[in-house]
């Protein structure tokens, strides 16, 4: 039966260091490079990395995997913002752009956590 009743308390440190290093590869892309979505490939890299851990250990839920991956991903973009935010001169791109890339996290978020998912268990 394993740990059917014990409630997991989750380390949020371990996953906030995952988005810092997230959040340095990003920036390190964006100084080479101009292009938003060949940046964006750093984070979905990290998120696909730990949704290959989470589907390895079998421990995560949907709902706890989409907390997680949103954490880390959002932390990992915000060069991507603090890069669009510093133009104000055109408001309305800077709303489409941080539309489409929180679109594009969540999307690539919920795809990652279903993957990561745990199967149902019968007993």
């Amino acid at each position: 039966m394993g740990d059917l009743f014990l409630k997991q308390r989750e380390n949020w440190w371990v996953w906030i260091v995952w988005g810092v290093i997230g959040f340095i590869s990003s920036k390190l892309i964006l100084s080479m490079l101009d292009n938003t979505w060949w940046v964006l490939l750093a984070p979905v890299t990290i998120l696909v990395i730990l949704t290959a851990w989470m589907n390895f250990n079998r421990r995560f839920d949907f709902t706890r995997a989409l907390k997680i991956l949103m954490l880390v991903g959002t932390i990992s973009l915000i060069p991507l913002f603090e890069q669009r935010w510093s133009r104000w001169d055109q408001m309305i791109h800077i709303a489409v752009e941080s539309g489409t890339l929180i679109i594009s996290l969540l999307t690539v978020s919920i795809v990652c956590a279903l993957l990561a998912k745990r199967p149902k268990q019968y007993y």
